[in-house]
């Protein structure tokens, strides 16, 4: 039977979970854990999703409530996924199956799956944002607290044609060419995590916007 094709929304907020394989836990130690939570922040720098709650307890299955940002969900889990399973270097197969995700269309199902995900252990952990944000333990990743309402990204650029304009604004109002804000590197550089941040734009949307950068470039300005 074909896989049933998954959902997307750039600009969406997921519910996702993964469960281990027959041959070995995700999680086998709290330095698994602390991997994974690495691996998590290291993917985060590089996507710029935001992260709303995560559950990371039990052995045998991880929870995240995560808003893409403008990414795209499945390069990201493959980013997370595959380079903790490069960690654990599980001889069979360290995952039972692809990672399961549902979109929260309001903001009513998202405060509901945060809180199972919270209610699911009260301990104090370092593995569980329960705690984090009851201010138990340090922020160990950027977490959003905040959940998010389909009006609150103002002045949000949502196309191509939005970038450029907000471009040219920015250059109107620096006294500066769109030349010269390609021409300064770690001007445009900044300006790109900038929109990456405030926008729903892919990776090479913003490419074409900044001269026609390429995606892996624009990877590379955003993970520095």
């Amino acid at each position: 039977m074909a896989r049933k094709a998954r959902i997307k929304n750039d600009f969406g907020v997921f519910y996702i979970s993964q469960k281990s394989g027959t041959t070995r836990h995700i999680f086998e130690c709290d330095n698994d854990r602390e991997q994974f939570l690495t691996i998590l922040e290291q993917s985060q720098k590089k996507f710029q999703f935001k992260l709303y709650a995560f559950c990371i307890q039990s052995p045998d299955e991880y929870h995240l409530v995560m808003d893409v940002n403008g990414g795209d969900l499945s390069k990201i889990m493959k980013t997370i996924n595959i380079s903790y399973a490069m960690y654990a270097k599980c001889n069979d197969k360290l995952y039972k199956d692809r990672f399961k995700s549902k979109v929260l269309e309001s903001e009513s199902e998202i405060v509901e799956i945060v809180n199972s995900i919270h209610k699911r252990y009260k301990n104090q952990s370092l593995w569980n944002s329960f705690c984090t944000y009851n201010g138990l333990i340090p922020l160990k990743i950027i977490l959003q607290h905040n959940l998010p309402t389909k009006n609150n990204c103002q002045d949000c650029i949502r196309t191509i044609l939005e970038a450029k304009d907000k471009l040219s604004t920015i250059a109107l109002r620096e006294n500066k060419s769109i030349n010269d804000i390609f021409k300064d590197k770690n001007y445009r550089n900044q300006l790109i995590c900038d929109f990456r941040k405030h926008s729903t734009l892919s990776l090479k949307d913003l490419g074409k916007v900044f001269g026609g950068l390429s995606e892996s470039t624009i990877c590379k300005i955003l993970n520095q």
